[in-house]
């Protein structure tokens, strides 16, 4: 199949180009800067602005990973990027028999029980993130072609090999032999490997009988303890346990004016610290009745491959100093 892909500069949309290569697509690799020499290794690529009209994608397959994940930029950003970006890359995959949007779990309002697909809710408090990836899910639902079939995946922080916005923001917690907490214990979450959302939407294409339109959640097999998983994710990139400072919720605001005048935690910011203060469970039964989706990768498997990735880049401050190439120092 002929597949394209958009924000392929990206993390996701670099990982997707490299899974669908290798196995065997042919890739059509869209972004909106100057391609990296390895994307042209496996892909053609097209320079495109999704804020724009754009012409017409020639491809069986179109993947559209393309957005601002911010939680600091101003909601008129937010609205040309993820839901203008959005209706534009839909009017130019008309005649893709599939398109695939990467969605957000920033489209639901946590609570302590997992959040199943029909929980999302435009009427509540959503960040103005959630609220534009949810107007740009309702977008996908409307006007679909006779022969096209959608599907949106809400994944819950995906990371992996590539990353360069969960993996930051933990290095920039680690100071020297110590790790500045935010984080309480026994707080549960879902986390979202980025093999896993390929599988999903391998699978999404090999099923012959899709229905037009669906709409499904995409993590790991089981939630995690998010603390524990952080802390030993930072004492394998650090190669040795570090002491933890717990930084107590009562000293959250003084970090965030602090912040506001040097940066002390770059990247926490309020949005951030709240999702990682509660249970953010993701229900999964959906995919994996309708997809027999069994998810391929954990959290628990992947420190190695991480710690061993940012060394290739000679460590953690090298790679903090690369991130515009990150998703594409990945060997292939």
């Amino acid at each position: 199949m002929k597949i394209a892909i958009t924000g392929a500069n990206g993390f996701v949309g670099a990982a997707l180009c490299r899974y669908f290569y290798k196995a065997g697509h042919e890739i059509i690799a869209l972004g909106n800067s100057s391609p990296n020499q390895n994307l042209l290794k496996v892909a053609s690529y097209v320079k495109v602005d999704i804020s724009k009209v754009m012409p017409e994608i020639q491809a069986d397959v179109c993947i559209h990973t393309a957005a601002l994940p911010s939680d600091t930029d101003t909601y008129k950003s937010l609205i040309i990027s993820n839901v203008e970006g959005t209706l534009n890359v839909i009017e130019a995959a008309r005649n893709c028999s599939h398109l695939i949007h990467i969605s957000s779990s920033s489209v639901y309002q946590f609570k302590d029980e997992p959040v199943s697909e029909d929980e999302a809710n435009i009427g509540l408090k959503l960040s103005d993130y959630g609220e534009t990836k949810l107007l740009a899910e309702d977008i996908m639902d409307l006007d679909i072609p006779g022969n096209q079939s959608r599907l949106i995946l809400r994944p819950r922080a995906i990371y992996g090999v590539g990353d360069r916005m969960l993996l930051p923001r933990i290095l920039r917690l680690i100071r020297g032999d110590y790790f500045l907490c935010p984080l309480k214990r026994n707080i549960r979450t879902s986390l979202t490997h980025i093999d896993n959302v390929a599988y999903a939407i391998d699978l999404f294409l090999a099923h012959k009988s899709s229905p037009p339109f669906q709409i499904f959640n995409v993590t790991d097999d089981k939630p995690y303890l998010l603390r524990e998983q952080i802390l030993e994710l930072a004492n394998t990139i650090a190669k040795h346990k570090l002491k933890v400072i717990p930084i107590p919720t009562s000293f959250l605001d003084i970090i965030f004016y602090l912040n506001s005048k040097t940066e002390l935690i770059k990247d926490i910011s309020k949005p951030v610290l709240n999702s990682l203060n509660r249970n953010t469970i993701l229900d999964i039964s959906r995919i994996k009745k309708e997809l027999n989706y069994a998810p391929i990768k954990s959290f628990n498997d992947s420190y190695s491959e991480i710690a061993n990735w940012i060394d290739s880049f000679g460590g953690s401050k090298n790679y903090l100093k690369q991130l515009s190439d990150a998703p594409w120092r990945v060997p292939l």
